[in-house]
């Protein structure tokens, strides 16, 4: 029963998450608007914005102009359920769980507005840096990093991609990266520790660049295509805390 109302709980968060994804790129208002239809304008009555329920019944169609509507919001609420059941069947009901919701919802929304807008915005990765450092300074990183390993993991993530950026403009004279990764790989080494750093920028960088040149390679695209960084520094972030300690023992 717990796992069931975990699941519609998470299920309700991944909801807002939607909201969060679409209206904080476009600067609007999270909270006291009621959810609409982004073609048509609709307004959504509340029976008809269940949770992935309704996306189902509705065959992912606005009831109103019968205009698709993206899967994207289906996966985010699915995702989210199911992290709220995952979390707590690792830590309990603890400050760990709440931590480890809240790491990963913020990973999720990175995703997605990074994904659909090349945004990754300071609302969500500043914020989560402090929380990071304040679940960590009294020990409620679910990862088990040390505050020191998180305050230097923090600083070098930073650094590291603000001189890779600073480097890349006054070589080609164009912006390779935003201060918007830097910051997000802020975030992750305030959270994950100064060992993840390495790893997931490795990762991140080299599957980033064999998926852009498969876009470039099929879809013809110019050299220059823009591919959404943040997301392979996401899915690599995502990914380390189960996989970075076998890449470490290995070598």
């Amino acid at each position: 029963m717990l796992t069931l109302s975990l699941f519609i709980i998470g299920s309700i968060f991944g909801s807002f998450y939607n909201v969060c994804i679409y209206r904080l790129p476009n600067d609007l208002d999270v909270v006291a608007k009621r959810s609409f239809c982004t073609t048509c304008k609709y307004k959504i009555p509340f029976y008809l914005n269940v949770p992935i329920i309704s996306y189902i019944a509705n065959l992912g169609e606005c009831k109103n102009c019968k205009s698709k509507i993206s899967v994207s919001y289906l996966i985010v609420e699915i995702l989210t359920a199911c992290l709220f059941v995952y979390a707590y069947s690792l830590h309990g009901i603890s400050f760990k769980t709440l931590a480890y919701i809240i790491f990963y919802s913020g990973l999720l929304i990175i995703f997605f507005t990074d994904l659909k807008y090349y945004l990754i915005l300071d609302k969500i990765t500043i914020p989560l840096s402090v929380l990071g450092l304040v679940f960590t300074f009294f020990k409620f990183n679910p990862f088990d990093v040390s505050i020191l390993s998180s305050i230097i993991g923090g600083i070098i993530g930073y650094l590291i991609i603000y001189i890779i950026r600073f480097l890349f403009f006054k070589i080609r004279k164009v912006e390779g990266m935003g201060l918007g990764d830097a910051k997000l790989f802020l975030m992750v080494g305030i959270w994950l520790g100064i060992k993840s750093i390495y790893l997931i920028l490795a990762s991140s960088a080299i599957t980033g660049a064999i998926v852009g040149l498969i876009i470039i390679y099929v879809y013809k695209k110019d050299k220059d295509f823009q591919i959404p960084y943040g997301c392979f520094i996401v899915i690599a972030s995502a990914l380390y805390p189960y996989l970075g300690s076998v890449f470490y023992n290995w070598i």
